[in-house]
C-alpha cells in the first residue's frame, strides 16, 4: 500500500472509531457524598468531577438546547442554575406555590423547550427565567425522575417519568395537560432513587441509579428494554450517591417522521461489545495500514539486483 493510501486508511479508521464510540455526556450531582457536579460518559460510566455545587442537595437536573443546566434544591424549594464547567450553582428563585420538597424531584425540558417538575406527586410547569411554577395536577405515584424526548404514539407528550421507593422500576408517560402519569410497564432495574433524562435525537431515555456503586443505563421507551448499562467509576474506582441526571443535547431530527413506535432505533453496545468492536477495528486497521509484505520487499530487491 502506498504511503498516501496508508495515511488515508488510518484516517478513515480513526474517524469510524470515533463515530462508533460516540455517546451522550450526562451531568449528575453526587448529593449523598460530596455535593459536586460530575460529567459522565454514558457509554462507559466514567465520571469526572467538575466542582462543588454550593448547595447541600441538588435533585432533578435538566439541560436545555443552549446547554444551560437547571436543578432543584429540595430543602429550600429553589430552582438553581449550574455551570457545566465549574459545577457551581446559583439560585434562580423560589418555586412559588410548592411546599418544601420532602420527596424526590424530577426535572426535564420537553422537546419544545418547556420545563416540567415532578415533586410530591404533582407535575408543575416551571419558568426557567423566574422559577415561577404552576401546578398542572397530581401524577398519582411519586416520580423520582423525568425525561423529555420527542412525542410518539406511545407517549404523546414525550415526557417520561420513573418511580422510586414503592414504585421502583416503573416507567410512566406524563400528560402535561393535567399531570396524570400513566403506567407503561416495568424495566429490569429497580433502584430506590433515579436520575432521568432523554436524548431527543435517538429517543432513548437515560438514567442513573442511586445505588453504591451507581449505574448508568438507557431505556428504549417503545419496548422498555434496558441497554448501555455500565457501572460509574471515578479514577478507576466504583462510586455512587447520584440522584439526578441531565443529558447534553445532540442535534434534533429536522426531517422525516418517527418510527411507528415513536423512537429512532440506534445500535447500542455494552462495555464488552465495545471492547470486541475496538479489537476488531484495531485488527482491520493494522492489516490495512501495515508495511509491504516480505514477498513484496523481496521482489523489490530482485529488481534492484537486475539493474
Amino acid at each position: 500500500m502506498q504511503p498516501i493510501a496508508r495515511y488515508a486508511a488510518t484516517a478513515i479508521c480513526l474517524a469510524v472509531g470515533a463515530s462508533a464510540f460516540a455517546a451522550p455526556t450526562g451531568y449528575s450531582v453526587r448529593s449523598d457524598v460530596d455535593r459536586k457536579l460530575y460529567s459522565i460518559d454514558m457509554a462507559s460510566g466514567v465520571a469526572t468531577a467538575l466542582g462543588a455545587t454550593g448547595f447541600n442537595k441538588i435533585e432533578g437536573l435538566a439541560i436545555n438546547d443552549a446547554g444551560e443546566i437547571y436543578g432543584v434544591n429540595p430543602a429550600t424549594a429553589q430552582l438553581v442554575k449550574c455551570s457545566p464547567t465549574t459545577g457551581a450553582c446559583s439560585a434562580v428563585g423560589v418555586l412559588g406555590g410548592l411546599p418544601q420538597i420532602q420527596t424526590n424531584a424530577g426535572l426535564a425540558f420537553s422537546s419544545t423547550g418547556a420545563l416540567y417538575l415532578a415533586a410530591n406527586a404533582v407535575i408543575y410547569r416551571v419558568d426557567p427565567a423566574t422559577a415561577a411554577a404552576s401546578a398542572l395536577g397530581t401524577t398519582g405515584p411519586a416520580l423520582s425522575g423525568l425525561a423529555g424526548v420527542l412525542p410518539s404514539a406511545r407517549c404523546s407528550s414525550g415526557i417520561f417519568g420513573m418511580g422510586g421507593n414503592n414504585d421502583k422500576g416503573k416507567i410512566y408517560c406524563v400528560d402535561t395537560s393535567n399531570g396524570v402519569a400513566t403506567l407503561l410497564g416495568n424495566i429490569s432495574l429497580t433502584p430506590l432513587d433515579v436520575g432521568l433524562d432523554g436524548d431527543t435525537s435517538t429517543g432513548l431515555v437515560w438514567g442513573v441509579t442511586n445505588d453504591v456503586p451507581g449505574k448508568v443505563f438507557a431505556v428504549t421507551p417503545s419496548t422498555l428494554a434496558v441497554t448501555n448499562m455500565s457501572t460509574i467509576t471515578l479514577g478507576g474506582e466504583e462510586i455512587g450517591g447520584f440522584e439526578s441526571l441531565a443529558i447534553a443535547h445532540s442535534a434534533k431530527p429536522t426531517t422525516g417522521a418517527a418510527e411507528p413506535s415513536g423512537f429512532i432505533s440506534v445500535p447500542t453496545l455494552s462495555q464488552w461489545s465495545l471492547l470486541a468492536l475496538a479489537t476488531l477495528m484495531f485488527v482491520v486497521c493494522v492489516l490495512a495500514t501495515r508495511q509491504p509484505t516480505r514477498s513484496v520487499r523481496n521482489t523489490r530487491a530482485v529488481r534492484s539486483d537486475r539493474k
